[in-house]
């Protein structure tokens, strides 16, 4: 795709955010979005939306203002590892940038935002991973949240988990 067509379309970031990166069981914040948002309603995914002009065009600083208002993490209990490379969505034609985060406290409150969260919690990245199988090529993982509500975890967050999971 040409550098001109990749600026036209719409940019995002996402935060991965894991806690307890150093221990024997790290978990991975996952949200289902609610179903009033404009997209991708009660699909599961990581904190995070699309750059506004605050942002400065940084996607670190869009997915740590995303995840905390939507989450309310703050961004100073986030210690940024890396980002990786732009990734496009497989519906709603963005590019998405993946920032892959530690949490550096042992636990922190989570306060949704009813308009943007229905739910949140830290996943065992061991228990994702024992459920991945791929539907149509693609990488599925199933999530099994602690309100005994059983989730599909698809499209790109899943495509993120399994590049995650190779690193």
């Amino acid at each position: 795709m040409s550098e001109e067509k990749s600026r036209s379309r719409s940019s995002a970031a996402v935060l991965v955010l894991i806690r307890g990166a150093h221990s024997k069981n790290p978990e991975v914040l996952l949200i289902e979005r609610s179903a009033t948002v404009k997209t991708h309603q009660s699909q599961v995914a990581f904190p995070g939306g699309g750059v506004e002009p605050e942002d400065k065009n940084d996607p670190v600083q869009t997915a740590l203002r995303e995840c905390e208002e939507e989450v309310g993490v703050s961004p100073s209990l986030v210690k940024v590892l890396k980002t990786l490379p732009p990734l496009p969505t497989l519906t709603s034609g963005f590019f998405v940038v993946p920032v892959l985060a530690e949490l550096t406290v042992e636990n922190c409150s989570l306060v949704l935002d009813p308009n943007e969260v229905a739910h949140a919690e830290w996943v065992s990245v061991e228990a994702l991973f024992k459920t991945k199988k791929a539907e149509k090529g693609l990488p599925v993982f199933d999530w099994a949240g602690t309100d005994e509500k059983h989730r599909k975890v698809w499209g790109l967050t899943a495509i993120i988990l399994d590049l995650i999971f190779s690193l």
